[in-house]
């Protein structure tokens, strides 16, 4: 397989991925079939969609082949069948979005080296177009965006570490490699994993001499204003 062809393959099964996270965090909502496949094309093309808007890269990438288009429609509407006989854990949908999380990040950093741009630059759409998709899906399904929430895992950071990584290896190396790409990718999803399995998280701000509550203890106290 060549280079052109595998990064090829790894931009659908992005999308193939991607989409089936966005429909299946439908569950609950009382979407119709047509919000659901609306979900999972959002969440799926979204990111590609913004990176492409930023770069100038027109037409968008699944304007110049609908089989990105297709693709999308299809994984939703096979997740939409398959949730109404098989149950699936919550974990199913981390994994999802974790998997679509590393290869969005590095193709998305990799478009903009093409394109050009300067290697910050670069990092930047690699994690824009990784998280991009998952925060209109949180949207409009009335969730706060993982990236934003305080308590969350790290998210956002381990597309920054997958995509500066592919960066800056890519600077040194003579010619494209989708044995970087894989490495990249795979340190993307391990940060991911390990950080859902850890707990692991940023450090949050604090002011001096203020008592930080625990999520329990700032729940009660929405409640209290309320």
């Amino acid at each position: 397989m060549s280079y052109v062809d595998f990064v090829y393959f790894a931009d659908l099964a992005g999308v193939a991925v991607f989409a089936t996270s966005g429909a299946l965090a439908a569950q609950g909502k009382r979407l119709d079939i047509f919000g659901v496949v609306i979900l999972g094309i959002v969440t799926a093309l979204g990111g590609g969609t913004l990176r492409d808007i930023v770069l100038d890269a027109h037409p968008l990438l699944w304007i110049a082949n609908p089989l990105y288009l297709w693709v999308a429609i299809l994984s939703s509407v096979a997740a939409f069948i398959l949730s109404r006989y098989t149950r699936y854990p919550r974990r199913m949908l981390l994994l999802l979005d974790a998997l679509g999380l590393s290869l969005f990040a590095i193709l998305g950093a990799q478009k903009a080296m093409a394109f050009g741009m300067p290697d910050t630059i670069a990092v930047v759409m690699g994690m824009v177009t990784g998280v991009a998709g998952g925060m209109i899906r949180d949207i409009l399904t009335g969730q706060v965006p993982l990236i934003l929430q305080w308590n969350g895992e790290m998210y956002a950071s381990c597309a920054l570490a997958g995509a500066l990584t592919y960066v800056m290896f890519s600077g040194i190396m003579a010619e494209p490699s989708y044995w970087l790409d894989l490495s990249a990718m795979t340190i993307v999803f391990v940060v991911r994993m390990a950080a859902l399995v850890a707990g692991l998280r940023l450090p949050e701000f604090i002011v001096a001499g203020h008592k930080l509550e625990s999520p329990e203890e700032a729940r009660n106290l929405e409640k209290k204003d309320s």
